[in-house]
């Protein structure tokens, strides 16, 4: 199978979004067949893992300061995703380089699907300086898919301004998501919580929740033993541990207040926050007025392949977002053997309350209950954590991608059997 993958996001990015891609690229490509991943350059230097990797030139910083955001699809570029002759194509994020797969496939009667990764929704609330880029998606959705004159007058109600700019993002993100969506053979969503979203938006393409495999991260004990000492760990500390990109749709700041409590009450819990991004000196400003700074560590960014290390430090996992659609490092904190307390249970496959962690209130203080229930008692300890290690290998990227091409084929196998002209006529 020839397989076609547009997206905005990509390596050497290492966020959910590119691990999904790159992860389930790797596998569906062990299993024989052909992946190609179109997406923004980084930059002239940077040297792709694939010759099946295809990059359009890109401009930095639009909206973000690792944001890449392509314009230009010179008619080579076209001329070379015909050559390929895909069996279906794939996008994965709703801007110019994912839309362009998106436009492919439904001028050319391909299959196509779509991942909803990212909680727009939500996502939206928190960086209200998007609405351009939201604006944009809405008079592009009707064009993108050669949509009628309803369409058109959807998109154009969509932009018509509303006393708050959240509501005016959100409108528009549902509407234009939506619109999209609705021309696509499947959307597939990485959790239950976003196959509600999207059916309460009235999408009317089959939905399919399929969250993204991932591997155990293995380290060693050298590997181990300098991350102790670097940061400053002793064997008998209890480690809360959070590992993501540090915005404010986070909800870090939570984490930080429980752990006056948390620290108060457990005189060896120290509390790790693993990430880099846009808000990560606002949690230090934040981490250095709480009562216990000098038992917080900000490591900054640090590679996922070295998070090995890390996760074996822990004693248990806290993830108090709540704009998350699956938070794979949740998955990695579960394949390490930890204990997990989520405040969102909709958010992962991985977390059974009570079984291997807790699902908190969206408070300081029931999330320092939790953590507190968890790192004074060994035996939740070891309890929750083998739990966790058999939830993480039930969604283990071999397992996932042979989920996910057994969607494709069945999209494939759908878009065959609609007799030419409905198929037409679905497209207009």
């Amino acid at each position: 199978m020839k397989i076609g993958i547009f997206s905005d996001r990509y390596l050497p990015l290492s966020d959910g979004i590119c691990t999904s891609i790159e992860t389930f690229r790797k596998e569906l490509e062990k299993m024989g067949h052909e992946v190609y991943v179109f997406a923004p350059k980084p930059s002239w230097r940077y040297k792709a893992p694939s010759s099946r990797i295809i990059f359009f030139s890109s401009v930095k910083g639009l909206f973000f300061d690792d944001y890449l955001t392509s314009f230009f699809f010179p008619p080579h570029a076209i001329r070379q995703i015909e050559k390929l002759n895909l069996d279906i194509i794939h996008y994965q994020t709703p801007g110019p380089t994912g839309l362009l797969g998106a436009y492919y496939a439904l001028r050319k009667h391909i299959p196509l699907v779509t991942t909803y990764h990212t909680d727009l929704y939500e996502y939206v609330k928190h960086y209200p300086s998007v609405l351009p880029g939201t604006i944009g998606l809405s008079l592009l959705a009707p064009v993108i898919t050669g949509g009628n004159m309803e369409e058109y007058r959807t998109a154009l109600s969509s932009i018509r301004p509303e006393r708050s700019v959240d509501k005016w993002n959100q409108k528009i993100v549902l509407r234009g998501l939506t619109l999209i969506h609705n021309h696509c053979d499947l959307v597939i969503t990485p959790s239950h919580k976003m196959e509600k979203q999207l059916s309460s938006w009235g999408t009317t393409s089959r939905i399919e929740t399929l969250p993204t495999g991932v591997d155990k991260i293995t380290t060693n004990q050298r590997e181990t033993s300098l991350a102790r000492s670097k940061y400053k760990i002793a064997p008998t500390d209890k480690v809360v541990l959070f590992v993501g990109r540090l915005g404010t749709e986070k909800n870090v700041s939570l984490l930080i207040r429980a752990f006056n409590t948390i620290g108060r009450r457990e005189p060896r819990a120290k509390l790790m926050i693993v990430g880099g991004g846009d808000d990560l000196q606002k949690f230090k400003d934040e981490a250095s007025g709480s009562l216990y700074a000098d038992r917080i560590i900000m490591t900054g960014w640090i590679d996922r392949h070295k998070l090995g290390a890390i996760y074996e430090l822990a004693t248990v996992y806290a993830f108090p977002s709540l704009a998350d659609t699956q938070g794979l490092t949740l998955n990695e904190a579960a394949w390490a053997g930890l204990p997990i307390v989520i405040t969102d249970p909709d958010v992962t496959e991985v977390v059974a309350d009570g079984q291997n962690g807790y699902v908190a209130k969206n408070s300081a203080r029931d999330v320092a209950s939790k953590v507190l229930r968890i790192i004074q008692s060994q035996a939740l300890q070891d309890s929750m954590g083998a739990r966790s290690i058999q939830l993480a290998s039930e969604i283990s990227a071999g397992n996932q991608a042979v989920k996910l091409l057994r969607l494709y084929q069945e999209t494939i196998e759908r878009s065959h059997e609609k007799p030419q002209r409905e198929r037409i006529a679905a497209k207009l």
